[in-house]
């Protein structure tokens, strides 16, 4: 087997890579695993050990929106008091606690059980090889617009039980309910959150409304559920919104983010000697998609030498913890070879994204049918990348193939 050597973040490496995609989360760890931002008015959180103990504290409860606020969020006229994001979102299953959290994700767990996703590969490789098959005549694939963007937002259509006609609008629905998680104290960003919330509301109820959604997917599991009285009529969009999110937006970007990182540091090679599993731990450890969690304490924590008191907001950077030196020699160097077995990238205990092997599957099979088409490839244009409301969006990233 062909040896591949580490090689460092190219991001932290290369001044010529505009904005750099890292800088989310690398300038956030410092000799402090655990400290606090007089700024923000903000617990942070770097340490692999401190973010992992802190996931998994009953004193720290997953409902920040409705509980958690930094500076800018106090800031301003009649802002004290006022609750986060909206009503819809307070009601996703991943900020609630207790039994509103368990009914839900109880509920939707059984669509992403291993056996589940296990029966969406042969769908998830259709949709793949439909995707490049349409490029057949082109050497080079914009990865983000011409498959990741589009793949996933069909599976997450097809796991809702909407129509693939509708895939296209999840895109611009993500965005504008990330920059809702993230700026929310921007009045622009709540209308815009709003307006993508409502539409998937008014999508939600044409399809259930139509008969159309079926008994195995999750709006026809969610439907049953209201007419069994296990959830609230509130909860369908709520859900299906959440699912919109966590299920299309962290997907489609990991995709491109680990196409990305793959090429930044030149061990493309190693999808021809190494099985695309074995390669994604680590891409989800080197640069995952969601960089941080937020908590908000109940009770006082003691943790890394301080004391987080009751009604404090705390951030938990899950991208800085992947790269804590003391568990990951090296933390810096992308290595296919490193065969990670535990990273933060999807979080950890009664949390965990429900979605962590829908999300490896789609890599997975992105990374194989690549490989698979072009063994040699390079970049066939810098990563493009904007700013949308605090949220950095990968737009563009254009690989070429090269004759082997």
């Amino acid at each position: 087997m062909t040896k591949t050597t580490p090689v460092r973040c190219p991001y932290a490496q290369d001044p010529t890579v505009r904005p750099d995609p890292c800088a989310d989360y690398l300038p956030w760890r410092t000799d402090a695993p655990v400290r606090r931002d007089e700024l923000l008015g903000v617990w942070v959180v770097t340490g692999f050990a401190e973010v992992s103990r802190l996931l998994m504290s009953p004193a720290l409860s997953s409902a920040w929106p409705a509980q958690g606020a930094t500076e800018l969020h106090l800031s301003g006229p009649d802002r004290e008091g006022r609750a986060r994001t909206s009503d819809t979102v307070r009601r996703w299953f991943m900020f609630r606690n207790g039994t509103g959290h368990a009914t839900l994700r109880r509920l939707m767990a059984p669509l992403f059980t291993p056996e589940r996703i296990s029966r969406l590969r042969p769908y998830v490789e259709a949709v793949v090889d439909e995707l490049l098959a349409a490029r057949s005549t082109d050497d080079v694939l914009d990865v983000m617009t011409g498959l990741a963007v589009p793949l996933s937002s069909r599976v997450i259509c097809h796991i809702l039980g909407l129509p693939e006609t509708v895939a296209p609008r999840l895109h611009g629905w993500a965005q504008d309910i990330a920059a809702l998680l993230i700026a929310d104290y921007l009045p622009q960003v709540v209308v815009r959150g709003d307006t993508a919330l409502r539409e998937i509301e008014d999508v939600i109820a044409q399809v259930l409304d139509g008969g159309e959604a079926r008994e195995t997917s999750s709006l026809g599991v969610l439907r049953r559920a209201v007419r069994d009285g296990l959830i609230d009529q509130a909860d369908v969009p709520a859900t299906a919104s959440l699912l919109v999110y966590a299920g299309y937006e962290t997907t489609s970007t990991f995709i491109g983010k680990a196409v990305r990182a793959l090429f930044h540091s030149g061990t493309w090679h190693s999808l021809t000697t190494r099985s695309p599993s074995s390669v994604v731990e680590e891409l989800l450890r080197f640069d995952t998609s969601v960089q941080q969690v937020a908590r908000v304490a109940t009770e006082p924590v003691a943790v890394g030498g301080h004391c987080i008191e009751a009604g404090e907001l705390v951030l938990l950077m899950l991208g800085a913890a992947n790269r804590d030196a003391s568990v990951f020699p090296e933390p810096d160097d992308l290595s296919t070879e490193r065969g990670i077995r535990r990273h933060l990238a999807f979080g950890q205990g009664p949390h965990y994204c429900l979605g962590a092997g829908l999300a490896r599957l789609e890599t997975e099979v992105v990374l194989a049918a690549l490989a698979a088409r072009w063994p040699s490839a390079r970049l066939a244009a810098p990563p493009a990348t904007r700013p949308h409301n605090g949220v950095t969006v990968l737009e563009s990233l254009k690989i070429r193939g090269e004759p082997c």
